[in-house]
C-alpha cells in the first residue's frame, strides 16, 4: 500500500498541476499574443513551444525535485492510508493519459517507419548540390515536398513539384526545409503532442495551431538567410506553384513530417511575408536559443537548493498528507 499511496499522490500532483499550468499558458497567450505580433516568426515559435511544453515540464520537475523526496523521507511504511474511489479516478486518468502519450510516441515511430518504407518504394534517389540530406523524386497523388524522420530526416519530392518548379525555386523551398531541420520542428512537433495527451483535457490546441503557422513563416525567413532577397521571390513563387496543383481533397496523415503544403489565410500570409522580405536591404536569421541556458541553470540551481531544505520538504509533505485526505 506503501507504494501505490505514493504513485497516487504523484499521479494526482502530475494531473492537477499539469492541468492548472495548461489553463494558465493558454490564458497567457491570449494576453500575449497582441503584443508578440511585432516579434520574428523564429522567437514567436519558440515562445509557443515553450508554453505549450511547460505545464509537463514544469510538473515533473517539480514531482522529482519535492513531491517525491518529501514523501519517501517522510511518509512512514505503515500509514493505514487507503486508495479509494476519488484517488483511483485520479490515478486511472493519469495513467489513461500516460499510456495515450507513450502509445502516441510509438504510433509516431511506427507510421513514420512505415511512411518512409512507403515512399522509399515509390521513389529514386536524386542528386541535388543544394542538399546535405538524402533527396528522393517520389511518385504521389499530392505535391509533396516534405522532409520526414527525426534523427535521420530525408527529403522527399514528388515528381508534379520537380516539373512545376524552377532550379532556384526548388533551392528556396528546400532551404525552408533546412529551416524545419535547423529547428527540429519534427521533434518540438511530437514533443507537444505528447504533452497534450499526458494531460488529458483538450487544453492549449490553440498554442499547437499557432505555433505550426509560425514556424513555417520562421522557415521562410531561415531559407531567406540562407540566400538573399531573391530567395524569397523563388520561395513565394514555389508556393503559389504548389497550392495550385494540390488536390481538392485532405491531406493523408503524415507523422514526424515538415511539409510545404498550405492553402487559405495561412498560405497568404506567408506569401505577403515573403514580398515584404524581399524588400529589405538586409537579412539575417537567428535561431539561436543560447539564452534560455543561463535561465535555465539558475532555476536549476534554485530547486536544487531548495530539495534539501528539510523543513520545506516536510511542509510539503503535510500538504500533500491533506491532499490525499480529501481524495480518500
Amino acid at each position: 500500500m506503501y507504494y501505490l499511496i505514493g504513485a497516487s499522490l504523484l499521479f494526482t500532483f502530475l494531473l492537477a498541476t499539469g492541468i492548472a499550468l495548461a489553463s494558465m499558458m493558454a490564458g497567457t497567450w491570449r494576453v500575449l499574443e497582441p503584443f508578440c505580433s511585432e516579434l520574428r516568426p523564429d522567437t514567436r515559435a519558440r515562445l509557443l513551444f515553450g508554453l505549450r511544453v511547460m505545464p509537463i515540464v514544469v510538473s515533473f520537475a517539480l514531482i522529482l525535485a519535492f513531491i517525491l523526496p518529501a514523501f519517501l523521507l517522510y511518509e512512514p511504511l505503515h500509514s493505514g492510508e487507503t486508495v479509494g474511489l476519488k484517488l483511483s479516478i485520479v490515478i486511472g486518468l493519469t495513467t489513461f493519459g500516460i499510456a495515450a502519450a507513450l502509445f502516441r510516441m510509438f504510433g509516431s515511430w511506427w507510421r513514420t517507419r512505415r511512411l518512409i518504407s512507403e515512399w522509399s518504394r515509390n521513389s529514386v534517389p536524386v542528386m541535388m548540390r543544394w542538399a546535405s540530406m538524402p533527396v528522393f523524386k517520389l511518385r504521389h497523388p499530392f505535391p509533396v515536398f516534405a522532409i520526414v524522420g527525426i534523427v535521420r530526416p530525408r527529403l522527399f519530392i514528388a515528381e508534379q513539384v520537380l516539373d512545376a518548379l524552377e532550379a532556384d525555386e526548388i533551392a528556396a523551398v528546400i532551404g525552408h526545409e533546412f529551416g524545419h531541420i535547423a529547428a527540429r520542428d519534427n521533434l518540438k512537433r511530437l514533443a507537444m503532442k505528447l504533452c497534450g495527451d499526458i494531460l488529458i483535457v483538450p487544453l492549449g490546441r490553440s498554442l499547437d495551431t499557432n505555433w505550426s503557422e509560425v514556424s513555417e513563416r520562421a522557415a521562410d525567413e531561415y531559407a531567406v538567410g540562407l540566400g538573399s532577397r531573391s530567395t524569397a521571390l523563388n520561395l513565394a513563387s514555389a508556393l503559389i506553384k504548389i497550392a495550385r496543383i494540390l488536390p481538392d481533397k485532405p491531406l493523408p496523415p503524415m507523422p514526424a513530417v515538415s511539409y510545404m503544403l498550405q492553402t487559405g489565410d495561412s498560405l497568404a500570409l506567408r506569401i505577403r511575408r515573403l514580398l515584404a522580405l524581399a524588400e529589405q536591404e538586409s537579412f539575417t536569421t537567428n535561431r539561436s536559443g543560447r539564452f534560455l541556458m543561463p535561465v535555465v541553470a539558475l532555476i536549476a540551481f534554485v530547486m536544487i537548493i531548495l530539495a534539501t531544505n528539510g523543513r520545506l520538504l516536510e511542509s510539503i509533505h503535510d500538504i500533500s498528507e491533506a491532499v490525499l485526505a480529501i481524495l480518500q
